[in-house]
């Protein structure tokens, strides 16, 4: 079930349909619904949090955790989860 994030900065609010994570411990928060395409949006963590394309077909090696359970996950840094 996706789940709304807002950014504490700019209080802008994106609705979450998966969180993963990958061997470098950088997580996305997959934040569209095209589950037929091979680049999707997304907040990324990695060495900043920022919003932006990815493409799964290279990130997918590297994958060591996905869910679209988002109630065990925690927000972006800079984000909160919202109703």
């Amino acid at each position: 079930m996706p789940r709304k994030m807002k950014n504490n900065e700019t209080g802008s609010i994106v609705e979450v349909h998966k969180h993963i994570c990958t061997r470098g411990f950088w997580e996305f928060y997959i934040i569209d619904n095209k589950v037929d395409s091979d680049i999707r949006e997304a907040v990324v963590m990695g060495s900043v949090v920022e919003r932006g394309d990815v493409c799964m077909s290279e990130i997918k090696p590297f994958i060591i955790t996905q869910s679209s359970n988002l109630t065990g996950v925690m927000p972006a840094p800079g984000w909160e989860w919202v109703k």
